[in-house]
């Protein structure tokens, strides 16, 4: 039992894992697309810087002059802190500022091939990245190279401190995620082990459990098809109480007469005067018994046939009545019509003979002194009549119900095999009183109708 109970609480941790671990791919998948674009965000930033920086210098005489707006001046002085400037001559002599020997050189190299007014370039030193602008500018009518450069540790601080604290932000988010993960995780298994531990209840038959039906969702939909199946499985819990109630007092008259018969007969008794008539009678009972047994097991095994595949074959309906009528009719003093043409139908031959067999050994039983079949085939299916004079039914009465009773009170399965039969042949059977008697109805569809029915007719 305490397995059991772990199984909800392990889905829900495997939910939680699950959320986390969309949540951890999620931020992976941020950093390093963030990280990528702060880089490249810090790089165009940094030649933004230089070339603004350049360009101010270029262009306000900033080697001679005093520019007329000192807030712009000290604005771009506060830009430029980063941002050192190298001004050099073609014949390489430098004018103003300073840079290591091999950084001047390459500038110097790639400023006099420069064959635009301004060029971006980035190279490395000693293991540092430079990034860095060169212009072509004039000054009193000689040309002159002004390249404006930043070394790679202002960039890759900047890209540090962004990245940490973006990192930061989304570890802090993804913690807090957890707690409306965790709470979802709860939400999610929580009508599942309601149902989980409602259908332990059903499973010890404690029919009124209730389950979680408010639900809109799957969740509900599977709760209310567990309770269609609860309340199945009640009916048929009762369906069974009644069937053995009913089994055991049917079954129990006959074995009483036999044993009864057969313990006078050994004390040599005989009820009905002799012998014989006393061993007729147990040969009588016996079959009754015999009669009982067969039709239960014969239900068993239509219960087992409504959830298989049925073997299809075509059945000659007109063949298969004369045959019957031919041997019910030396069962009785009876006068038998048959009228009309049924033609042939797919289906069990076996069960549509037992089917007619148990209509017709009914009629057989009440009929006064005729019994009528009308046969019929028309474009809207199979239609097959068996009337009979005798005395009329309680129409008011489920008389095709497993556990219905004759007029003498004596429980019998004929008609419920008959709907049973029926059913698992797409066709419908009915039983009602006419003017001068009983009729049961048959009616079975054209199997061209059924998709079923012709495939299984192909093969």
């Amino acid at each position: 039992m305490k397995l059991d109970h772990l199984q909800p609480k392990r889905l829900m941790w495997k939910i939680w894992v699950l959320i986390l671990l969309i949540i951890v791919t999620l931020a992976l998948m941020i950093l390093l697309t963030i990280r990528s674009s702060i880089t490249q965000f810090i790089d165009e930033q940094v030649y933004e810087t230089l070339q603004d920086v350049d360009y101010y210098l270029g262009n306000t005489n900033e080697l001679e002059n005093i520019p007329q707006n000192p807030i712009e001046y000290d604005r771009r002085q506060q830009e430029s802190r980063s941002v050192n400037q190298l001004i050099f001559l073609p014949n390489g002599r430098i004018i103003y500022g300073s840079a290591p020997l091999e950084l001047t050189n390459r500038m110097y190299q790639e400023a006099i091939e420069q064959t635009s007014e301004v060029a971006k370039y980035q190279t490395t030193i000693d293991g540092e990245d430079v990034y860095y602008i060169i212009r072509q500018n004039e000054y009193d009518g000689e040309l002159i190279y002004q390249a404006s450069y930043a070394w790679d540790a202002y960039r890759r601080e900047l890209v540090s401190t962004l990245y940490w604290r973006i990192s930061i932000l989304i570890g802090v988010i993804s913690l807090l995620s957890l707690i409306p993960a965790l709470w979802m995780s709860r939400e999610l298994t929580k009508p599942i082990v309601e149902m989980e531990r409602a259908v332990e209840k059903i499973s010890n038959r404690q029919w009124e459990t209730v389950l979680p039906l408010a639900r809109e969702d799957e969740l509900g939909q599977l709760a209310r098809s567990i309770d269609a199946m609860r309340q199945e499985l009640q009916e048929q819990d009762v369906a069974q109480q009644a069937l053995l109630q009913n089994i055991s007092h049917d079954l129990k008259t006959p074995i009483m007469v036999i044993r009864g018969y057969a313990q006078s007969i050994g004390d040599g008794i005989y009820p009905t005067g002799d012998l014989k008539g006393s061993a007729e009678v147990i040969d009588e009972e016996a079959s009754r018994l015999e009669k009982k047994v067969v039709d239960l097991l014969y239900v068993t095994k239509l219960e087992y046939f409504k959830g298989q595949e049925m073997r299809l074959e075509p059945i000659n309906l007109d063949k298969l009545v004369e045959l019957l009528v031919s041997r019910f009719k030396l069962r009785g003093n009876l006068d038998w019509t048959v009228e009309g043409h049924a033609g042939e139908m797919l289906g069990d031959g076996e069960q549509i003979r037992v089917a007619f067999e148990n209509v017709l050994d009914n009629a057989l039983r009440y009929a006064e002194s005729r019994i009528h079949i009308r046969l019929s085939h028309t474009g809207a299916g199979v239609e097959i009549t068996i009337e009979n004079d005798g005395p009329p039914v309680d129409e008011n009465l489920d008389l095709f119900h497993q556990f219905s009773r004759g007029k003498q009170g004596k429980f019998g399965l004929g008609l419920f095999i008959v709907q049973r039969i029926v059913t698992l042949h797409e066709g419908t059977v009915a039983l009602g009183n006419t003017s001068d008697g009983v009729a049961v109805h048959f009616h079975f569809p054209p199997s061209n109708s059924n998709p079923k029915l012709k495939l299984d007719h192909r093969n």
